[in-house]
Parts: structure tokens; sequence; C-alpha cells
């Protein structure tokens, strides 16, 4: 059976990798950031990920991502992390639509090995970029990031190793569709 994944996350919860690694144990695509890069190959993006200039310009690479998106998902199992997918794909069947999130001191625990940052600067890195995805998410959705009720699965990762957020989330898939 299809089914879509879509992985809405905290910066430093590890939802990129449980992303990938979940993609892989339920035999399905992984889009992230990939997403953007694939556009870029079919030159319909001008846009940067990072740093958008204008309204328009945002509202531009929302609707882009939004069709590739529903593209993807109609055509594959696939696991998506980020990109407001949970929004874009809401009226779709066979979609579980996940947020991953820890407390701060993990996140910044998890920030500071990855990229080798001090905790005041990872601190920073994570605040800032909880704004960013909240912000983002806002605009083109209308609603709020970390609102449980936009999502059916809603996991602290603290304490937890990726296999076993993955475990997790396959068994509410199983659970919730079969």
């Amino acid at each position: 059976m299809k089914v879509t994944v879509t992985i809405a996350r905290s910066y430093g919860s590890g939802g990129k990798e449980i992303g990938k690694e979940l993609a892989k144990e339920i035999g399905a695509k992984y889009y992230g950031r990939e997403i953007i890069e694939m556009l870029r190959g079919e030159e319909t993006y001008d846009g940067d990920d990072e740093s958008i200039s204008t309204l328009d310009e945002a509202t531009k690479q929302f609707e882009q991502q939004a069709k590739l998106i529903h593209s993807l998902a109609e055509n594959d199992s696939c696991v998506i992390v980020g990109r407001c997918a949970d929004y874009v794909l809401r009226d779709m069947d066979n979609v579980i639509k996940v947020y991953l999130y820890a407390p701060i001191r993990n996140c910044v625990k998890r920030v500071s090995r990855l990229y080798e940052l001090n905790p005041d600067e990872a601190k920073n890195l994570v605040r800032s970029m909880n704004k960013t995805r909240g912000d983002y998410y806002e605009h083109n959705t209308g609603r709020k990031w970390s609102e449980i009720t936009n999502y059916d699965l809603c996991l602290n990762t603290a304490g937890l190793e990726t296999e076993q957020c993955v475990e997790i989330i396959k068994n509410f898939i199983q659970t919730k569709i079969g």
C-alpha cells in the first residue's frame, strides 16, 4: 500500500536523520531539500532556499513546491521532511503527518555536536531556525507550525535513538492505515 509520511521538526530534533532512516525501512523515497534541487533542475525556481527576498518570491516558491509535493505523493510511497508538506497533502488519503521535537537543551546538545558550535552559538541557531521555520509555515499555511492538531503523531525525540523513533513511527503507520 502506498503511504506518504510528512515530517515537520524542530531544529536539532533529528528529523532529517529519522526521515531518511524511515524511508529506507518502509521502502519509500526520501525528499527534503531535494525538492528545492528538483525545482532548480526544472528552472522554475528563481529564489534562494534560505533567504526569500520578497513575499511574491516566497509565494511562488511555495506554490511550485506544493505542485511537486503533490506529484511525488501521488506517484510513490515517500517520506517528505519539511516544506509544509503536512499542509500541502492535508486532503490526501494515506498521509501520516508527524511532528518531531525535543526540549531545547537536547536540540542544543545535538546541534553543538553536529556543527562543532559552543552551546550559546547552538542555542541561538536552534532558536533562529525554529523561528524561521515557524514564520515560513504560518505565512504559507495560515496555521501555527507547532500546533499539535496539524499532525497525526507528535514525538519527543529526546532520549531516543533514531532507530527507536523510526520503530514508533512505523508502528503508528501500521496501526493507522494497516
